[in-house]
């Protein structure tokens, strides 16, 4: 099986569609047996989701999809009802397979994908940010500036002047609205992802997993700047990659979410980073079998 896949996609974005047009271009005249799009390729219209995969129906192979937080953002819906039910029928309807739902499996190989999410345990300890802070995902110097966030900071004597001078405000606090914390949402994400994983190993003799977030804290980039440190909350979660770690028919991981290009080995995983940007659509191609 030959594997091309790319992430980060954000065909909602105008800066974006270009470039990811090109990408579209070039791996359908490239060909492959799978194309696998690990999450945000839209925002808040499904719509777009719709149109980016039509870009691809020249691809020979079949197309693979794995949702990313932005696929998650709304006008006021339910981001649990775009994850669990729209997106899937999206992808249906173009001729897709959402791999949230299901994996696939074909001649002892297997796919597996998951947003990921996001539990807090990649947030760097060295800022001293009180957890309320990332759980209502602002920064204190944001919520210092935003009246609806000011409860945050004023009356309590655990904000010091280093963390006001961090204004980073994350925007799924703005567009995904869950029914639940983020905390219990990864925990769905997480249970969900071991019974795919279960089903997968008991088919397949080797497992290819896409996941948007990141699984390993190897791939978080520490960067010392406290603005983009402060944001590292929201990169993935320490039980989605133990959770891989114990499956010993994962070869591969393939994330997104970043936009930094990079590859590391955790365990008995290869873990690779696809690194597109807003600007610059990259894939990767994988040999499986």
């Amino acid at each position: 099986m030959r594997l091309i896949v790319t992430a980060d996609l954000h065909y909602d974005i105008a800066r974006s569609m270009a470039p990811t047009e090109q990408l579209a271009a070039r791996v359908n005249r490239h060909g492959g047996d799978a194309l696998l799009i690990v999450g945000d390729a839209c925002g808040r219209d499904p719509d777009i989701l719709r149109r980016c995969l039509a870009l691809f129906d020249a691809f020979p192979g079949r197309v693979f999809y794995v949702a990313g937080n932005h696929d998650l953002w709304t006008y006021g819906g339910s981001s649990l009802e775009r994850y669990e039910r729209e997106l899937a029928d999206v992808c249906r309807e173009a001729g897709a397979w959402y791999l949230d739902e299901r994996p696939y499996i074909r001649d002892g190989i297997a796919l597996v994908g998951s947003i990921g999410w996001y539990d807090y345990s990649f947030r760097q300890d060295s800022l001293g940010i009180p957890l309320r802070f990332y759980e209502r995902k602002v920064a204190p110097g944001a919520a210092a500036r935003l009246d609806e966030f000011r409860h945050l900071v004023d009356g309590h004597d655990d904000v010091t002047p280093s963390m006001l001078a961090i204004t980073t405000r994350w925007m799924d606090g703005a567009y995904v609205r869950l029914p639940m914390t983020d905390i219990e949402f990864t925990k769905r994400i997480h249970d969900r992802l071991a019974e795919h994983l279960r089903h997968a190993a008991g088919e397949a003799e080797r497992i290819v997993v896409a996941m948007h977030h990141l699984p390993f804290e190897e791939m978080v980039r520490r960067s010392g700047r406290p603005n983009w440190d402060f944001a590292n909350a929201y990169m993935g979660s320490r039980s989605l990659g133990e959770l891989l770690l114990s499956v010993p028919k994962v070869s591969h991981v393939f994330c997104g979410h970043t936009h930094f290009r990079h590859r590391v080995r955790c365990g008995h995983i290869e873990c690779v980073n696809v690194g597109s940007t807003y600007i610059a659509k990259r894939c990767e191609v994988l040999e499986v079998g």
